[in-house]
């Protein structure tokens, strides 16, 4: 009887140190969320962008190659929470598609946004068949656009233009750009932009280009971040997301020169793994790297 009633104090105590636990990571978590904060994952040779919204509000921008997506959400998101409100796919390659695919498995989704550009791998057909199954809404991105994600903080979309969808050879001409912005804080988010959509920008829209941070086009390839539009943008930082050692070169040595030239510090995945920038509205900070 001794020992039953030892054993029970033990489960008792043991429920009871849970419970504790429990609370405390939700006070912690809930306190968390009073900022905005933007992780870029480190996933390898890809993008995944993960926003919490002060409030609650998830939005994942693009999934990176493969299933390591589901490790980093799961390290970040509370156990309990099984749903992500928005998906934003900046364009259907596969370095940015694939990881997407195991998230519609795992996470119910609020919304999809695309660009409506198609590409022809087994990755797009898969994605296309996985969003008509689940039954997710899906908004096509256009120039113009306005997103409100809650609690003061906006999406301003800024590509793909109508014609620009319409007429794309490459998904890269129609990629989704966006420009992210809480109180005193913006972000530029530019998937895999090139040159050619970078010109268009400078030109169609530099007054939505200005930012304090970047994150760099097509994993700092030599195909992007020209002098002109890395001038417009005027960042205090820039966030490069590329895989160690990738096949590559990414990213260039040029490119690297761009933004050593005008001052402008640079972060990289493949160095630092994760980034993570917090703001209150008022400023913005890095908090680990």
């Amino acid at each position: 009887m001794e020992t039953v009633r030892k054993y029970a104090r033990l489960i008792f105590v043991s429920v009871l140190a849970l419970g504790v636990a429990l609370i405390w990571y939700a006070v912690f978590y809930f306190a968390s969320g009073q900022n905005l904060r933007v992780t870029f994952f480190d996933v390898g040779q890809g993008d995944a962008i993960f926003i919490e919204v002060p409030g609650g509000n998830q939005i994942l921008v693009d999934g990176g190659p493969d299933d390591r997506i589901l490790a980093k959400l799961g390290r970040i998101m509370p156990f309990w929470d099984g749903s992500l409100d928005l998906l934003i796919v900046t364009h259907p390659h596969a370095d940015h598609l694939a990881g997407l695919l195991d998230v519609l498995k795992r996470y119910d989704i609020g919304m999809v946004m695309t660009s409506d550009v198609g590409h022809g791998t087994p990755e797009y057909a898969e994605w296309q068949a996985l969003v008509k199954r689940y039954s997710v809404p899906v908004v096509i991105a256009r120039k113009g656009q306005r997103i409100d994600a809650g609690s003061g903080v906006i999406f301003d979309i800024l590509s793909p233009a109508e014609d620009a969808a319409a007429s794309a050879s490459d998904p890269h001409d129609a990629n989704i750009v966006s420009r992210l912005s809480y109180g005193e804080t913006t972000i530029l988010l530019t998937g895999d932009a090139e040159k050619a959509l970078e010109h268009r920008l400078v030109f169609e829209a530099p007054d939505m280009l200005d930012a304090d941070i970047l994150k760099v086009g097509h994993h700092g390839s030599k195909t992007s971040s020209t002098e002109v539009f890395v001038k417009a943008v005027s960042p205090d930082m820039a966030v490069i997301s590329a895989g160690k050692k990738n096949r590559y070169g990414h990213p260039h040595a040029d490119v690297l020169a761009i933004f050593a030239r005008l001052g402008i510090p640079v972060f990289r995945t493949d160095q630092s793994g994760d980034i993570v920038i917090e703001s209150d509205g008022a400023g913005h900070r890095l908090i680990s790297r």
